[in-house]
This record gives C-alpha cells, sequence and structure tokens, in this order.
C-alpha cells in the first residue's frame, strides 16, 4: 500500500518505547507522536531474546506511514494491544489492526480519515482514505468503525462508541496489569532481573535531529 508522500512535515522525535519485562515475556509501551524510523525502532525489539507479548498505546498519532507498518507488524505477529490512555489517528489503526484488543475503562480510541500536511484532503489523501478503509475490510475491521473513519475530516477526531468497540470485541480491562504491578528492578543472584523485571527505556537517538511527522492522520 503506497500512501502519499506529502504525509510528513510537523518536526517531532518520535515516540518514547519502553519495555516492560514479566515471566512470560515483554510488554512494549509506545506513547507521543509516531515519525520517521518509529517502526524500525520498534521491529528492532522483536528481534531480543525475550519474545513480546503485548502492546500499551498512549498516542495521539502522528505518521500514518509508520503507524501502518507498526500496525501490520503487529498483526502478523498476532501481538496484543491494550490501550491505557487514549489512542488516535494513525495509533488507532495500529490497535485496530491488532487480533486481541484490550482498554482500560476510561480510555478512548479516535479515529478519522486521511489529511495532507495542511490537514486538509486532496485528490491523494481521499485516495490514501480509500486504499486504508479497503485495508481495514481485509483485517475484518467492522464496517461501522470503518464508516465512522471514512466520514470524520482529518481535522476532527470520532471517538469509537460502546456499540463499536463491543463489535470490535474489546474487552475493557489491562491484560498487562500483573506486570506493570509487580514489576521490580530489584537484581536477584546472578545479577539477572526478578521475573516480573523492570522498566527498560530505550537509549534516546543519538542525532538529536527533528524528524517529520505526519500532520495528516488516518485511523
Amino acid at each position: 500500500m503506497i500512501l502519499a508522500a506529502a504525509l510528513s512535515s510537523a518536526d517531532c522525535l518520535g515516540m518514547d518505547i519502553s519495555r516492560v519485562a514479566g515471566c512470560a515475556g515483554d510488554v512494549l509501551r509506545l506513547s507521543g507522536d509516531i515519525a520517521d524510523g518509529d517502526y524500525v525502532r520498534f521491529r528492532a525489539h522483536f528481534g531480543a531474546e525475550r519474545r513480546i507479548v503485548g502492546i500499551d498505546l498512549d498516542s495521539g498519532g502522528g505518521s500514518l506511514y509508520e503507524g501502518l507498518r507498526i500496525a501490520m507488524l503487529t498483526h502478523q505477529r498476532q501481538v496484543p494491544t491494550y490501550v491505557s490512555n487514549e489512542c488516535d489517528s494513525a495509533c488507532a489503526f495500529i490497535f485496530l489492526a491488532s487480533r486481541k484488543r484490550y482498554v482500560a475503562p476510561d480510555a478512548k480510541v479516535g479515529v478519522h480519515s486521511v489529511g495532507n500536511t495542511h490537514g486538509g484532503e486532496d485528490n491523494g489523501t481521499i485516495r490514501d482514505t480509500i486504499r486504508l478503509a479497503r485495508l481495514s475490510a481485509k483485517l475484518g475491521i467492522p464496517l461501522s468503525t470503518i464508516g465512522k473513519m471514512v466520514a470524520t475530516p482529518p481535522r476532527k477526531i470520532s471517538y469509537l462508541n460502546k456499540e463499536e468497540l463491543a463489535a470490535l470485541k474489546v474487552i475493557a480491562r489491562n491484560p498487562f496489569a500483573r506486570i506493570a504491578v509487580h514489576g521490580s528492578t530489584q537484581p536477584t543472584k546472578g545479577g539477572s532481573l526478578s521475573c516480573n523485571a523492570a522498566i527498560s527505556r530505550e537509549e534516546p537517538k543519538d542525532d538529536g535531529m527533528a524528524r517529520d511527522r505526519s500532520s495528516a492522520k488516518g485511523s
């Protein structure tokens, strides 16, 4: 799926990606705006020795191109997703593309159509919205959710209601709560971390350069 090349303009350093280790594997926490290069950083975590058992999402969106790539890898790996606070636009597509979906009781999931760098629509972004809708249908996303995404202008956000979340078979609980609550930074004998271990934050990117971010947001 080739999306409009114009979908990146605003300055952004990218998502904050952290890793929470537990007995069964690690949970990736993704927060902040999605920016150029985030897919590569995200994918690198799947090459680690410990497997990824879930993704915790809290993002207002960002680069549609990067978000789509993250979404498709999440779908292919069959990794469950959990929205801890709010997940809109490109972030929402990561959530929607996953095969198991969870939300916090007060969490919000927002969608809208694809926009250009000015937050408006043109022939290219309209085509991209259609492509995104067709891809969503192939992934089994309900038509009510797809319709809400297509009908909502780029500058606005429409949040999924309880009925739409139910149609997506979303479960209102945190499947990773035990990992988060019982996590510990205390090493065991020999220096290794205990079974429910610590949050390990990625090193900051070393170039210090501002990265492009999509002002256009797809669901």
